[in-house]
């Protein structure tokens, strides 16, 4: 399977900026745009609260594996992964050869600031579901993170979501991905 070029996958942990960044990235592209977890949730019928619930995160994973490999089957997308497709070494071997993948890092303060708030993020509940405080979000993020920053960092592309305007941040984005594209399909071409 050779690397699709205009795959373009955001990750990055929950409250980055994905599903808001991802749309209008897409538009600035002229690419389509989707959002995996909502895939997932209309595909199932239910929430991903639900689905881990109900079934378990490895379930969960499975589902996402699946809807990655109809995925990359396409083309001219900017697809928004969940938080956590990367640890699965399935999906993130799919994502790696695939396409180009974006991290879309924050620290987590700020994370934490955005999310805790949020219902519907199943890692970062406490036990029996309980409602954590900003402090447990901020701590369980840091742990989480420290997992998943080594598959974050192979990203292609890294832009920091935590200061600037969603605007600026689209612009830079669309720039970074243009010049990623054209350089690695000069190199493809040179070595033909």
């Amino acid at each position: 399977m050779n690397k699709e070029h205009t795959l373009i996958f955001l990750t990055g942990f929950s409250g980055s900026g994905k599903s808001t960044i991802g749309p209008l990235l897409a538009n600035s592209l002229g690419y389509e745009f989707v959002d995996l977890d909502q895939r997932i949730e209309k595909e199932a019928g239910k929430s991903i609260t639900r689905i881990f619930t109900e079934h378990g995160e490895e379930y969960f994973r499975a589902l996402e594996l699946r809807s990655l490999i109809e995925l990359v089957k396409q083309s001219r997308l900017v697809v928004s992964l969940g938080g956590g497709v990367l640890e699965n070494d399935q999906s993130y071997e799919l994502i790696q050869k695939s396409g180009t993948m974006v991290y879309l890092k924050s620290p987590s303060k700020t994370l934490a600031r955005r999310l805790c708030n949020k219902t519907d993020r199943p890692l970062l509940r406490g036990v029996n579901g309980r409602k954590l405080s900003r402090e447990e979000i901020e701590e369980k993020i840091t742990t989480i993170l420290a997992k998943r920053e080594p598959r974050y960092s192979n990203a292609d592309i890294t832009v920091d979501t935590d200061v600037k305007r969603i605007g600026s941040t689209v612009e830079e984005l669309t720039r970074k991905i243009e010049r990623y594209v054209r350089n690695t399909s000069a190199t493809i071409g040179n070595q033909q």
